[in-house]
């Protein structure tokens, strides 16, 4: 009887199985390889979704004026696309509760991101949807008189006006004059000028008048409290501003001892690291913050409200401000100062409210 082994012919089909199994064999683990590869791809995508999603309801909520959105309050509806390196998120911001008397107004935001890992079209592509609660807190200024002054004031002659009533006519009457009890307000001849309730505030000590201003003037002189509209030097100062609808915000960096003269007429916010000096009939409307000493000489009007000598703040010793001779004007104006801190206004997320199941976009 003869051995199988020694049939023709059988060791072909034999080889062909065992190929085909393993064949078969590495089929099935590439196949498995690359189901859990896509699986990870698609855990990655989906957590970098979400995090596109988040960043950019973020990012609405604390840029949405450099994202083109400058109305204050905001529309009732305001959208935008967010573009990020590899995809973007659709922001949509919409009020569910106007502004009361004694609240604020409400938004729903929500961030829908879309996600590519790579730059094919079969590479997988992630969305998420986030949503989250906001108030709007509209920028607001804690207005002491119509000038504040932490190293004092000087008021040369019994000419001009400095006022703490309302020129708006909206809220109660400031002090005319808000210093610290020393230097404190010194009138050079003629009759007292300043009114308002008081006409003279005297703020206490140093340290105590510091306080009370209630500005962290360290962080706006180092630059990262707030994001200027203009840049001085480096920027041509704003002109042709008074009256129209844009406040800006110009921030002038001169060093603690520099000095900057009011070069035009101008509405918004003007911060002075170092002295400013106003001459002639130039007029601003807004906000003043000027670290140095103010030296107003002429005719000149300001409307808002001004605080001067802030560099005592950084314990940087500032001679008095010098309202010098003149029939100038210096009155507070809620309106002027509710206009230039419209820029400062922004979302507040609500602790609590987020949401990663909204049940609809």
């Amino acid at each position: 009887m003869r051995s199988f082994a020694k049939r023709p012919g059988f060791a072909m089909p034999l080889a062909l199985l065992v190929l085909t199994v393993i064949t078969v064999g590495v089929t099935a683990a590439f196949a498995r390889v690359q189901s859990e590869l896509r699986g990870t791809q698609d855990r990655e995508a989906d957590t970098e979704a979400y995090l596109y999603a988040q960043t950019g309801l973020e990012r609405f909520a604390v840029e949405r004026r450099t994202l083109g959105f400058t109305s204050n309050p905001p529309a009732v509806v305001e959208s935008t696309r967010i573009v990020l390196p590899q995809g973007y998120v659709d922001v949509v911001a919409r009020r569910v509760r106007p502004k009361t008397a004694n609240d604020a107004a409400i938004y729903l935001l929500k961030a829908k991101s879309a996600y590519q890992t790579g730059s094919m079209s079969w590479m997988p592509r992630a969305n998420y949807i986030v949503s989250q609660y906001a108030r709007y807190r509209e920028g607001s200024m804690k207005v002491l008189a119509a000038w504040t002054s932490l190293s004092g004031l000087l008021k040369n002659g019994g000419a001009g006006t400095i006022d703490g009533a309302d020129n708006c006519g909206v809220v109660p009457p400031v002090a005319g004059v808000a210093v610290p009890d020393v230097p404190g307000y010194i009138q050079n001849g003629g009759a007292s000028v300043p009114s308002g309730n008081p006409p003279v505030d005297s703020l206490g000590t140093q340290a105590q008048a510091n306080t009370a201003v209630g500005i962290d003037w360290a962080s706006i002189v180092n630059g990262t409290a707030l994001t200027p509209d203009y840049v001085i030097p480096g920027q041509a100062f704003p002109t042709g501003t008074l009256g129209g609808p844009n406040w800006p915000l110009v921030f002038v960096n001169v060093g603690t001892n520099g000095n900057f003269t009011l070069p035009a007429d101008g509405q918004g916010t003007l911060i002075v690291t170092g002295n400013l000096t106003i001459n002639g009939s130039e007029v601003w409307r807004g906000v003043l913050l000027v670290g140095g000493t103010l030296y107003a000489n002429g005719n000149n009007n300001v409307q808002g409200a001004v605080v001067s000598g802030l560099n005592e703040i950084l314990g940087i010793n500032v001679p008095e401000s010098d309202v010098g001779n003149g029939t100038k004007t210096y009155l507070y104006d809620s309106c002027a100062v509710a206009n230039a801190m419209a820029r400062f206004g922004a979302f507040v997320l609500i602790d609590k409210s987020w949401s990663n199941s909204w049940p609809n976009w």
